[in-house]
C-alpha cells in the first residue's frame, strides 16, 4: 500500500492546462465586473455625439460653420419643445390634482365629527 504523505506525481501540462484556464477566467470575471451597461450607453452616446459634430464640421468645411448649424438646428428643436414640454407639465399637473380629489375623504361619508364616529384619543389605540 501506498503511504497518504507521499506526493502524487503531477503532469506539469496538467498544472499549466489549469493555469491557463484560471487566467482566462479571471480576465472574463474582471471584464464582467468593470462593464456597466448604462456607462457604455453613456459612452456610446458620446461617441456618436462627436462623430456626428466631425461629420457636420467636414461637410461644411470647418468647425465654426459646422457649430453654427448644430447651434441653429438646436435652437429650432428647443422653441418647437418648448410649448409641448409645458403642455405636458400642465396635464400631468392636472392629473396630479385630480387623483389627489379621489383621495381625499368625502365629507358626508368620512365625517369625523359625526356621532357614529368612535373618538380617537390614545385609549383607542
Amino acid at each position: 500500500m501506498a503511504d497518504p504523505a507521499d506526493p502524487v506525481p503531477v503532469d506539469p501540462r496538467a498544472v499549466e492546462r489549469a493555469y491557463e484556464d484560471g487566467l482566462a477566467e479571471g480576465r472574463r470575471l474582471e471584464r464582467r465586473r468593470r462593464s456597466h451597461p448604462v456607462r457604455n450607453l453613456m459612452i456610446g452616446l458620446v461617441a456618436l455625439a462627436g462623430g456626428a459634430m466631425l461629420g457636420v464640421a467636414a461637410w461644411y468645411g470647418s468647425f465654426g460653420k459646422g457649430g453654427e448649424v448644430v447651434d441653429q438646428k438646436l435652437a429650432v428643436a428647443a422653441d418647437r419643445a418648448e410649448p409641448t414640454l409645458r403642455a405636458a407639465v400642465d396635464e400631468a399637473g392636472q392629473a396630479l390634482s385630480g387623483a389627489g380629489r379621489e383621495l381625499q375623504p368625502d365629507s358626508e361619508a368620512d365625517d369625523l365629527t359625526s356621532p357614529e364616529a368612535p373618538a380617537l384619543n390614545g385609549q383607542d389605540l
